[in-house]
């Protein structure tokens, strides 16, 4: 590479500058006069030659004319454009105003997943900046689900997880290449013992996550095996994270009931699954609020902390609640209530009465209900000043009653 330092530097500003490109397919697959712009025609020969750069005819809108070139893969593309942005650190600003430009979404952010972890093996600056910039995209994506009242279903924690896999990569690899240590910005964590991630996946993780332990956005985390010491690094983090932890998903699978604090937490988004016993709960800056199979302990605080801390929750999930006369309770107070899902209810008509006049969309799933229950859903859904959509799905009705909805 030091014999070829002219063509390397070419076909590095080629790399960053197609992979920077505003169209993914321009990215990915150019003309010759894109190639002009920075290498000559013998360099472009020597990279043919060498296979670097393939010709792909079979792409090409016009055998004889404008036919695309592609690095030979994408990975190769992705080292050479992180090579340029190492070979030209005095341009730091605008490199990064590149890369952020084309990855500026939840959708596009991941992209530079290969990019960021030779980056960091690379160019410390930059992979700092680079993992700063992914974490705020996600977390204005977050934000943006949140505050959307579309059907479609939520899934904040998807996008963060494959960030914080790619965060690890970079870290290993700066490990790999003997770098200095990288202050790399996660603020979106992920802990699991079930996909029992390696040693060096484990030790990198720890050492981010004491980086950013009083800046964590959103914490998602999976108890299976070693529940209490996770639970513990958990407590910890929400402990120092009071004041930035937003979006929490609590996921037990340990049949143990695990105690968890959460005083001074102001979460905008709530998970809970199983055996998790929580305290100190506040709903006050609360939006979307999910509940699956409490403990009857934590299924009454969570309902009276809802009663007087709730009113801000647009969108409540609750799967196998037993606490029908708490939750009648609780309903009312919730006055921006949108969207209540309810999972594994056999008393569906018993909550209609209870629910706030905000309320304008009701789902039962995996439940009981009756020809009376579907008749008396219709004349409340009647009955009230705005329009209210009751839902059934996977829903068991009586054989005897299917009549009804033949008939009916």
């Amino acid at each position: 590479m030091s014999a070829n330092g002219s063509l390397v530097r070419s076909a590095s500003a080629l790399a960053f500058k197609t992979l920077t490109d505003s169209s993914k397919q321009s990215s990915l697959v150019f003309a010759e006069n894109t190639i002009a712009n920075h290498m000559t025609k013998t360099q472009l020969d020597y990279l043919l030659q060498t296979g670097i750069i393939t010709k792909k005819k079979s792409l090409a809108l016009s055998p004889q004319k404008n036919i695309p070139y592609m690095f030979v893969h994408k990975t190769i593309q992705e080292f050479l454009a992180s090579m340029h942005i190492a070979i030209n650190q005095t341009d730091i600003e605008d490199i990064l105003k590149d890369i952020q430009r084309v990855n500026c979404d939840g959708e596009s952010i991941l992209d530079i997943g290969q990019l960021f972890i030779f980056t960091c093996g690379m160019c410390a600056p930059v992979a700092e900046r680079m993992s700063k910039h992914m974490m705020d995209v996600i977390t204005s994506d977050m934000k943006s689900q949140l505050l959307s009242i579309s059907d479609q279903e939520m899934d904040l924690f998807s996008t963060p997880y494959l960030a914080q896999r790619i965060l690890l990569g970079g870290f290993i690899e700066r490990l790999a290449n003997k770098q200095p240590c990288l202050q790399l910005t996660l603020t979106h964590i992920s802990l699991d013992d079930y996909r029992r991630p390696t040693i060096k996946e484990i030790d990198a993780l720890n050492t981010l996550i004491d980086m950013n332990i009083s800046n964590i956005t959103s914490m998602d985390a999976f108890y299976f095996s070693n529940s209490q010491q996770l639970l513990n690094r958990v407590q910890e983090i929400i402990s120092q994270s009071r004041e930035s932890l937003s979006y929490l998903r609590l996921t037990d699978t340990s049949h143990s009931d695990l105690q968890l604090d959460l005083q001074g937490l102001k979460l905008k988004s709530l998970f809970c699954a199983t055996n998790t016993v929580l305290s100190n709960l506040d709903c006050t800056y609360m939006r979307s609020c999910s509940i699956s199979l409490p403990t009857p302990l934590s299924e009454g605080r969570i309902l009276q902390s809802m009663s007087i801390t709730g009113k801000n929750i647009t969108r409540l999930h609750l799967s196998w609640f037993e606490s029908i006369d708490l939750l009648c309770a609780a309903l009312p107070t919730l006055t921006s209530l949108h969207t209540l899902i309810l999972y594994g209810t056999n008393l569906a008509v018993t909550l209609l009465s209870s629910l706030p006049e905000s309320i304008r969309k009701v789902v039962y799933r995996d439940s009981d209900v009756s020809a009376q229950d579907v008749k008396s859903m219709v004349e409340w859904s009647k009955s009230r000043y705005a329009c209210v959509r009751c839902v059934l799905l996977d829903c068991s009705i009586a054989a005897n009653e299917i009549g009804y909805f033949v008939t009916g």
